[in-house]
């Protein structure tokens, strides 16, 4: 079978005979998974409506930082204070996605957003066996260290791993001021050791394949987040996809978080017929509907994958190809985050993120702590950890049967 290979950078394209790989993932090893599953909408720089900052409650916030800095017994730092304060506002709505980002946290989704990130080039998986190397992103630390696919991770920066710990859990130990992060993984049964440094990397986030099945050609579309650029990276997969004839699309979303609500719709609208709904907002005011206005759309059969961290953005995309458009779902059943945050960035450059708004897929249904349940359930072999490739993952390839028989 004759194999396309295509994958994006930033500013350039690779040459498609090189066939490596450089996206990253929902798991990447420099997020945390606590930040990442956000469906994020923008930027702002708040400011009190005025007859709010005229209210004795916020009299009662400013008498009370006074009253503490002037007259408490020791030295207060104003600006921990604040913070304080800050985390103890959004602590009281009792909600797990609403939060202050740290300095490090704010920079790091920043970075993904905008299409860089500080890390050492690696996505990780977990499985009942432990944590895994699911992917080594070429011309990155972790690569020229000499980490490989399927590497089981052992012990980072001294810290024995376990498949008791959580991604986050992880995460939280690579995202540690060290600069070289110490790795120590069994490959084969063989303990090794490897010193890698954290850098920042470019980060594509589309890669594409074509794949030949009953003298049928399926694309094949992985994207790893929903960046400033991955509209523009999808629309020009698509157009080298269908330049070379495809009759059918695999679009991978497993392990992809989320990201930018309007890169999510924006995506979607690549293939819905104009005035199809995507998704519907219920704000505290409002319900709003947001449909499809654009005349470009796609017309042949679509199977979307996907799995337990595919969440946020990631299920709005899913739904509206599933509800929309007709495609079927394969994999396992998604993360289940039906809720939408808004940023706003806060004097000292770090930003909070608060939920403003339940959405609902096309059909008006909430997957929030429900997830989005495959038509066609297929979990991940074990035999694709032990060696990650295309022919050991069973859940592209049922994917592919699918649409070669459909």
């Amino acid at each position: 079978m004759k194999e396309i290979r295509k994958i994006f950078n930033i500013n350039r394209r690779k040459n498609k005979e090189k066939g490596t790989f450089t996206t990253i993932e929902v798991v990447i090893i420099s997020f945390s998974l606590a930040v990442i599953t956000g469906v994020v909408s923008g930027y702002l720089v708040y400011s009190f409506n005025s007859s709010k900052m005229d209210s004795k409650e916020v009299a009662d916030i400013i008498s009370t930082f006074e009253h503490i800095t002037d007259e408490y017994y020791e030295e207060v730092d104003y600006g921990e204070l604040a913070d304080a304060a800050i985390d103890g506002m959004l602590s009281y709505l009792d909600e797990s996605y609403s939060k202050h980002l740290s300095d490090d946290a704010t920079i790091d989704l920043t970075d993904k957003l905008d299409g860089s990130y500080k890390g050492i080039g690696i996505a990780i998986i977990k499985t009942d066996d432990g944590l895994f190397i699911d992917k080594v992103y070429a011309d990155t630390p972790a690569s020229e260290a000499g980490l490989k696919e399927s590497d089981q991770i052992l012990n980072i920066n001294g810290t024995e791993i376990t498949s008791e710990m959580k991604l986050d859990d992880v995460q939280n130990i690579i995202d540690e001021d060290d600069e070289v992060i110490s790795m120590i993984v069994n490959r084969d049964g063989e303990q090794l050791s490897f010193e890698v440094k954290r850098e920042e990397i470019d980060s594509p986030v589309v890669e594409y394949e074509i794949f030949e099945r009953n003298s049928e050609k399926i694309g094949y579309i992985y994207l790893s987040t929903f960046s400033n650029t991955a509209y523009d990276q999808v629309s020009q997969a698509l157009d080298a996809l269908e330049d070379d004839g495809i009759t059918s699309l695999v679009f991978d979303l497993r392990s992809n978080t989320g990201g930018y609500l309007n890169s999510a719709k924006d995506i979607a609208s690549l293939f819905l017929k104009r005035g199809k709904v995507i998704y519907s907002l219920e704000t505290k005011d409002k319900t709003s509907e947001v449909k499809d206005n654009t005349k470009e759309y796609r017309a042949y059969p679509i199977v979307v994958l996907v799995n337990g961290a595919t969440a946020s953005a990631s299920e709005i995309l899913t739904a509206a190809l599933k509800e929309s458009y007709g495609a079927i779902v394969v994999g396992t059943k998604t993360y289940g985050k039906g809720k939408v945050q808004q940023t706003s960035k806060l004097s000292d450059d770090t930003v909070i993120k608060y939920t403003t708004a339940m959405w609902y897929t096309p059909s008006g249904e909430s997957i929030d702590e429900v997830g989005i349940t495959p038509g066609v359930i297929v979990e991940l072999d074990s035999k694709y950890y032990q060696d990650a490739t295309y022919e050991n993952d069973n859940q592209l390839q049922t994917a592919l049967s699918v649409l070669s028989e459909s």
